[in-house]
């Protein structure tokens, strides 16, 4: 699995307030915080409202390098981001510290279900894992070569190494419908019942995949 690309981030350092954030919003830039493993006092600056939204639009992980007064560097990922009025918090990554981000699934193979006239169906779109920062992913790889028409892939079938992943198990991520019309006696309604569920994806999407990021491409992080 790729890690994430670095994005370089230049910042203004800001005064706390609400004018000060109001004029900032105004010259096309954003209210920003630092926070984490080896802050001591919560770090307040601004940083580009186009640059911010290139990362937000992107569908992968990434991790931001701060480049902060005084010359120092840090790397963070995007913790959250409030959209009224817009604010963003930083959240600084520590070698030792594990941290819970969601990242993008992305299905690889062409399943034999598919080749076969099977129709692709995927409910869940990312998944929330804890690990290391050097062991985040850009995307979470699955593979789906192997699944039959009728077959169902659960978040608790994934093997991860050094990855913790905190999605609910029972989760569906892929589920291979029979063509329309039904086949070998399979239901389409049946098969279908568990992905129905989770209220996400559409129906007959690609092989492939394609993802999603909650937030518009926001990491959501937590220390542990």
């Amino acid at each position: 699995m790729k890690t994430p690309e670095t994005i370089e981030f230049a910042t203004d350092t800001r005064t706390p307030g609400r004018k000060s954030a109001k004029d900032l919003r105004s010259q096309k830039s954003v209210p920003a915080v630092l926070y984490g493993p080896g802050i001591k006092n919560n770090t307040h600056f601004s940083v580009s409202e186009i640059q911010l939204e290139k990362v937000l639009a992107s569908k992968n992980a990434k991790f931001i390098q701060l480049n902060l007064d005084g010359g120092k560097q840090t790397k963070a990922i995007v913790r959250t981001v409030d959209f009224g009025p817009v604010h963003v918090d930083f959240y600084a990554l520590s070698d030792k510290t594990k941290v819970t981000i969601t990242v993008p699934i992305r299905l690889t193979g062409t399943s034999v279900g598919v080749t076969e006239g099977g129709r692709l169906y995927q409910p869940l779109r990312e998944l929330t894992i804890r690990c290391l920062p050097g062991k985040i992913p850009s995307e979470f790889m699955v593979d789906i070569t192997k699944l039959k028409i009728g077959a169902t892939l659960k978040v608790n079938s994934l093997i991860t190494e050094e990855i913790e992943v905190i999605t609910a198990g029972e989760r569906t991520i892929v589920v291979i419908r029979p063509p329309k019309g039904g086949i070998g006696g399979l239901d389409e309604d049946e098969e279908g019942e568990e992905g129905e569920g989770e209220g996400e994806g559409e129906e007959g999407g690609d092989e492939k995949g394609s993802e999603t990021a909650s937030d518009k491409g926001a990491s959501k992080s937590t220390e542990n």
